[in-house]
């Protein structure tokens, strides 16, 4: 197996899914790095249902985002062409093992960007409201079903991150 050839970077990359998501009206979404690899995935709500991608076959964190990025655009394209039902557990494979490098420290603050759904250039006022606005969404109380209360608990935890990421760059 081979690994992805690309040149874009995390940043890149989310800047097309920013543009991606907003192009197919997506409710939300959010990217997920890997805790301590260089794995990635990406959620997103699409009529009232989240779908993830994962990768985790990339070498780097920029290449595992970018296979999310291509399957998510496939998915699109295939919905719009009215092609459906994705099954849960279907794995891509495209790629193979290699020395993994490390996360850079400016894929923080973008991912943080990312994760509350704005712009580097968004005012901290907007930021704000919108850090508000999903935290509420993703706020576990009230929740019956301990998946769903798990999945939320988690998602907070990553907004409240990504705020703090983006105050403490901001400061």
């Amino acid at each position: 197996m081979t690994t992805m050839e690309t040149t874009k970077t995390i940043p890149d990359t989310l800047g097309d899914l920013r543009k991606l998501f907003r192009k197919y009206s997506t409710e939300d979404w959010e990217p997920i790095p890997g805790d301590g690899d260089h794995s990635y995935a990406v959620r997103w709500l699409q009529a009232g249902q989240w779908m993830t991608v994962s990768s985790l076959i990339q070498p780097t964190k920029a290449k595992n985002l970018r296979q999310c990025y291509q399957v998510i655009q496939y998915l699109f394209l295939w919905g719009s062409r009215g092609v459906g039902g994705v099954s849960q557990g279907v794995t891509f494979i495209h790629g193979g093992l290699a020395v993994t490098g490390n996360h850079q420290p400016e894929d923080a603050l973008a991912e943080a960007y990312a994760t509350l759904g704005v712009e580097p250039t968004t005012s901290m006022e907007e930021i704000t409201s919108i850090y508000r606005t999903k935290s509420r969404y993703a706020h576990p109380d009230g929740v019956q079903d301990p998946e769903e209360k798990q999945v939320r608990e988690a998602r907070s935890k990553r907004l409240n991150h990504a705020y703090q990421v983006i105050e403490k760059a901001r400061a």
